[in-house]
């Protein structure tokens, strides 16, 4: 079994090398953490990569300075861990690097996974990677602390909207409980992580919210970031995380797209659904993917062009129903 071959390279392992994806979320960054921690408390050598900027809410996690964005792997490693990445590519430049590295071990639970990895340990039906990085913990007997038990909560609470999406199920519930029995704060995690607004985000978004838009009988709810108005907020685009749960709050709105100006003439949408369309389905037309109700996709072409490629798709897709 997969998982258990891995378990027993990261019982037998001494050195370590781990990833996530850039533009890093909580599952990412705290799916690293939370691995990296367990096997430092194991006497291993581990290095810890996230090619960043780590977005300011995370900056209080325990383990977060150990998280390098500039690193030469080099050599010497028994196994290099891939964590919460569809493809090699979302690591970042420093991946054509990280491929050298063997055996390459690919933990995820996107559905349109590549399967990149000499193994794969690829779980759709998890909340999180955090979930399975907890299970890996269990599986080969490591060790677990607050640090590790914090990082882990992190990692689901995040990616299950703070158990509101449709991935929150029984197990999260139960793994994030036992998390709060080593000592985790729910409320002070959510408190830096999830609640803990700077005043630039703010200002970033309420130029954002005077965006909002719908179309097809208010099924589809946009929002738009501008290069400028980043830059009127004193922003960056970590500032707008969550940012597109926005227009998915407006009643009747099926589909909600944020839409971010990443460089001259090309923008990044990232996807949500509140029922039944799939968005990951929805993404891949334009080469993106993710979740069935969280997914993204980045798009050249002007702000114009690309809306509109994007609402003629997504009326197909509710058509469908």
């Amino acid at each position: 079994m997969i998982m258990d071959n891995i378990a027993d390279i990261l019982k037998k392992g001494e050195r370590f090398f781990l990833a996530s994806h850039k533009d890093p979320d909580g599952d990412a960054i705290g799916s690293i953490l939370a691995l990296g921690e367990t096997l430092i408390l194991s006497g291993k050598d581990v290095a810890l990569f996230n090619e960043g900027p780590i977005p300011d809410s995370f900056a209080s996690l325990k383990g977060i300075e150990r998280v390098a964005n500039s690193f030469n792997p080099g050599s010497g490693f028994d196994a290099l861990f891939i964590l919460d990445c569809a493809n090699l590519e979302r690591v970042g430049n420093i991946s054509f690097h990280l491929s050298k590295i063997r055996p390459l071990i690919n933990i995820d639970h996107h559905e349109n996974n590549s399967q990149f990895g000499d193994l794969n340990l690829v779980d759709p039906d998890s909340s999180s990677v955090g979930e399975i990085v907890y299970r890996l913990i269990k599986l080969a007997d490591l060790p677990m602390n607050v640090a590790v038990a914090e990082n882990i909560f992190v990692a689901i609470q995040t990616d299950t909207g703070s158990f509101r999406y449709k991935n929150t199920t029984r197990e999260a519930f139960h793994i994030a409980g036992e998390m709060l029995g080593w000592g985790v704060g729910s409320w002070k995690i959510s408190r830096k992580v999830m609640d803990g607004y700077t005043l630039k985000k703010l200002r970033l978004l309420e130029s954002t919210l005077k965006t909002v838009e719908l179309y097809h009988a208010g099924k589809v709810g946009l929002m738009t970031i501008t290069k400028q108005m980043l830059s009127k907020a004193g922003a960056d685009n970590s500032d707008s995380e969550r940012f597109v749960d926005y227009p998915r709050f407006i009643s009747g709105v099926e589909i909600a797209a944020l839409i971010r100006e990443i460089g001259k003439d090309y923008y990044k949408f990232s996807l949500r659904s509140n029922d039944w369309v799939n968005v990951a389905d929805l993404a891949s037309h334009f080469g993106g993917g993710g979740h069935p109700s969280a997914a993204a996709f980045t798009r050249e072409g002007s702000l114009e062009v690309v809306k509109k490629d994007f609402l003629s798709k997504a009326r197909g897709f509710l058509d469908r129903r």
